[in-house]
C-alpha cells in the first residue's frame, strides 16, 4: 500500500526534501510553504484520512523549490504565493522555469478572484485558500489540476510535434527558426535551412497503400535523426516534406557535407512491410543571413532551391540563389496567365499531318496547343507546358484539347469530310488520374467520336514510372479502343520486357535521330533498331522531325513508312487541313505530293 510520507523533523532542520522510503507512492506532491503549521496541517489530515496514495515532500523557501524540481520529478506543486526570496508571479515563474510540465496548485491566505485569474491564465491549473475544504476537496483539487496539466501538455504536444513521426511540426520549426536566426544576429553567426522532399513517394502511397508510405515516413524522420547532429533541429512540415535546421555553421561547405550525409542517408533501402523499398530525395538550402533575414522569405528560398534540385534530376541538392527568385516571380506570373487563358478559352489547336509515305496520302494528324496571349504574345508550349504540368493547370488544359479535338472530328464528318485519327499528348498529371478511361470515354460518348480515332501519345518514361499500373491503365484504354502511341520513343529508359507487355500500337521515333540518321552512324543503327523492334511487336512506326528527303528515303528504305515533321509543312489550322482529308476521297494526288515531287522517292 502506498503511504503518506512527512518529515517534520528534516523541515524544521531546514533540510527538507523528497523522502525516499521504499515506498510505492503513485502521486508525489510537493509542498513549497514557508509556514510549518500549514505544512503540519496538510499533513496530518493526509493521515486522519488515510490518504496511502499519496508521498508528500515539503520545502519552505522558493530557492529549494526549484533545486527539488530540477533533480527530481513530482506529479504536482502545492504552490504558497508568499515565501521568504519570493511572492506572487515570481513564485509561479520560477517553478514554471525550473519545470514548465509540473501542474502547479497555487495557495494563498485569502479569497482573491481577480487575483486567481491572473495566475490561472499564467499557466497554474488552480488555486485554493488554504486550507480551506476537506482534505478529500484538496486531493480532488490536486487530481483534477494533474489531469488538467496531461490535457495542456497532450494539446502542447500535438500543437508542436507531429504525431506520426514523433518529430517537431511545421509550427514548431518556425519557432525555432525565428529564435535561432535571432541568437545568430546577436553573435554574428550563421544558420543553414534545409528543405527536403522525398522523391516519387507518391508511387509508394499508391502501390503499397498509405500504411506502407507511413511507415517510410517515420523511418525517414529516425533517419534523419542520425544523419544530424544533438542540437539541430528536424521537423516534418507535411505529407513528405521535412526541415532541417542547423546552428553555429561556418558557410556553405558544412551545409554541402550534411547535405550530401542526408543524400546517403536516404539513398540506403527502406524496409517496410517485409519489401525493400528504395527512394531519393531532393534537397534545398538557404543560407543566413547570406540569402536573407526574414524567416518566411528564407522558408521559401529554401522551397525554391528545392524544386531546382528536382528538376535537375532528384536525388542531389541545391544551394538558393537571387536567380531562382526571379524565375519563381516569371513562374507564378505565367501560371496565372495560363489559368486565365483556360478561362477565358485562348488556346487553340493546330494540327502536324503524318503523312504515308507509300500512298502518298494523310495518315492521320497530330493536335498541338497554341497559345497566344494578349500580354506575351504567342508563348512557345516549351514555356508553358511544363508550367502547366507542374501546377496542374495541365488536366483542365488536356482535357480541352480532348474535347476541342472531338469537336473538330464531329465538324469534319458532319461536313461528309473524311477524317484521320488524330493524336492527343497526355501529361503525367492526366494519366495517374484513376478516372481518366472514365474522362476519355465519356467525351468520345459526348460527341459521337468512334475510339480508334484518337490515339494518346505518352512518354516512355511516364510508363516506366510505375509498371503495373501503366499496363492497368493501358489496358483500360485498350478496352475503350482508343491506340496508344509512345512518344519520344528510346530517348528514356526503356525496359523491353515491359513494352513486350504494354498494350500499345505505336512506337514514335525521336527527332533527334531521325535528324541525324545521313551523318551519325548511332543514330542510324538506333532508328533500325527502334523499326526491327516495332516490326517484331507488330507495332507501327511513325517518325518525328523529317526534314531533309534524304532523311525519308532512309525511312523508307528501313520500313517505317510514315513520317511527319517540316519537310511537309508546318503545322496547320483546321481550315487548312480540309483540302488534305478531302483528297482522301479518290486516288488524287494526295498531301506529299502537293509539297513533294513523290515520283523521285527512291
Amino acid at each position: 500500500m502506498f503511504r503518506v510520507v512527512y518529515c517534520p523533523a528534516s523541515i524544521r532542520a531546514g533540510r527538507a526534501g523528497p523522502v525516499r522510503e521504499r515506498c510505492r507512492a503513485l502521486m508525489k506532491l510537493l509542498l513549497v510553504e514557508d509556514n510549518f503549521d500549514d505544512a503540519d496541517f496538510l499533513a496530518a489530515s493526509l493521515r486522519r484520512h488515510k490518504v496511502d496514495d499519496v508521498a508528500l515532500s515539503h520545502v519552505a523557501t522558493l530557492r529549494d523549490a526549484t533545486d527539488q524540481l530540477k533533480s527530481h520529478s513530482f506529479d504536482v506543486v502545492l504552490l504558497d504565493l508568499h515565501l521568504p526570496d519570493g511572492s506572487g508571479m515570481e513564485c509561479v515563474d520560477a517553478v514554471q522555469a525550473a519545470d514548465p510540465a509540473t501542474p502547479i496548485v497555487a495557495l494563498s491566505g485569502k479569497d482573491d478572484e481577480e487575483f486567481a485569474l491572473s495566475i490561472l491564465n499564467k499557466g497554474v491549473q488552480d488555486y485554493l485558500v488554504k486550507w480551506e475544504g476537506q482534505t478529500r476537496t484538496i486531493l480532488r483539487a490536486i487530481r483534477y489540476a494533474i489531469e488538467r496539466k496531461r490535457s495542456e501538455m497532450r494539446l502542447n504536444y500535438l500543437a508542436q510535434y507531429d504525431p506520426l513521426t514523433e518529430i517537431p511540426n511545421r509550427q514548431y520549426f518556425h519557432d525555432q527558426l525565428e529564435k535561432a536566426t535571432a541568437r545568430a544576429r546577436r553573435e554574428g553567426r550563421k544558420v543553414a535551412l534545409f528543405f527536403l522532399d522525398l522523391d516519387q513517394f507518391k508511387i509508394v502511397n499508391d502501390t503499397l497503400g498509405h500504411n506502407a508510405g507511413d511507415r517510410l515516413l517515420r523511418e525517414m524522420a529516425q533517419r534523419l535523426r542520425g544523419s544530424t547532429r544533438a542540437g539541430d533541429v528536424i521537423a516534418r512540415l507535411g505529407g513528405d516534406e521535412f526541415a532541417v535546421l542547423l546552428e553555429g555553421i561556418r558557410g556553405a561547405l558544412d551545409a554541402e557535407a550534411v547535405a550530401q550525409s542526408i543524400l546517403e542517408m536516404v539513398a540506403e533501402p527502406f524496409h517496410v512491410e517485409g519489401r525493400e523499398i528504395e527512394v531519393t530525395t531532393s534537397i534545398g538550402i538557404t543560407i543566413y543571413p547570406n540569402d536573407n533575414s526574414d524567416t518566411a522569405t528564407l522558408l521559401k528560398n529554401a522551397d525554391i532551391a528545392m524544386y531546382q534540385a528536382k528538376e535537375q534530376g532528384r536525388n542531389n541538392f541545391k544551394f538558393f540563389t537571387e536567380r531562382m527568385h526571379e524565375e519563381l516571380l516569371e513562374y507564378h506570373n505565367l501560371e496565372n496567365d495560363i489559368r486565365d487563358a483556360i478561362s477565358a478559352e485562348l488556346f487553340s489547336l493546330v494540327f502536324q499531318p503524318k503523312v504515308n509515305l507509300i500512298t502518298r496520302k494523310l495518315q492521320g494528324l497530330e493536335a498541338l496547343l497554341r497559345w497566344n496571349c494578349p500580354r506575351r504574345g504567342n508563348v512557345s508550349p516549351v514555356d508553358f507546358i511544363p508550367v502547366a504540368e507542374q501546377s496542374g493547370h495541365i488536366v483542365p488544359l488536356g482535357h480541352w484539347v480532348l474535347n476541342e479535338v472531338c469537336r473538330t472530328l464531329n465538324r469534319w464528318q458532319a461536313a461528309g469530310t473524311p477524317v484521320v485519327p488524330v493524336s492527343i499528348n497526355v501529361s503525367a498529371r492526366q494519366f495517374q488520374q484513376a478516372d481518366f478511361h472514365k474522362r476519355v470515354a465519356n467525351v468520345l460518348n459526348h460527341h459521337a467520336i468512334a475510339p480508334d480515332l484518337i490515339e494518346l501519345e505518352l512518354t516512355e518514361g511516364l510508363l516506366m514510372e510505375d509498371t503495373d499500373s501503366a499496363q492497368r491503365a493501358l489496358q483500360q484504354f485498350r478496352d475503350i479502343g482508343v491506340r496508344i502511341s509512345i512518344d519520344d520513343f528510346g530517348t528514356g529508359h526503356s525496359c523491353l520486357n515491359y513494352l513486350r507487355r504494354f498494350p500499345i500500337d505505336v512506337l514514335k521515333i525521336d527527332k533527334s535521330f531521325v535528324q541525324d540518321v545521313t551523318s551519325c552512324e548511332d543514330s542510324s543503327i538506333i532508328v533500325e533498331a527502334i523499326i526491327s523492334l516495332a516490326n517484331s511487336l507488330r507495332l507501327d512506326t511513325v517518325a518525328e522531325g523529317v526534314e531533309t528527303r534524304e532523311q525519308m528515303n532512309f525511312l523508307i528504305d528501313r520500313g517505317c513508312h510514315v513520317a511527319q515533321g517540316f519537310f511537309f509543312g508546318q503545322p496547320l489550322k483546321e481550315r487548312a487541313v480540309r483540302p488534305y482529308l478531302e483528297d482522301l476521297i479518290d486516288d488524287a494526288a494526295g498531301f506529299a505530293t502537293a509539297r513533294l515531287d513523290m515520283s523521285e522517292i527512291a
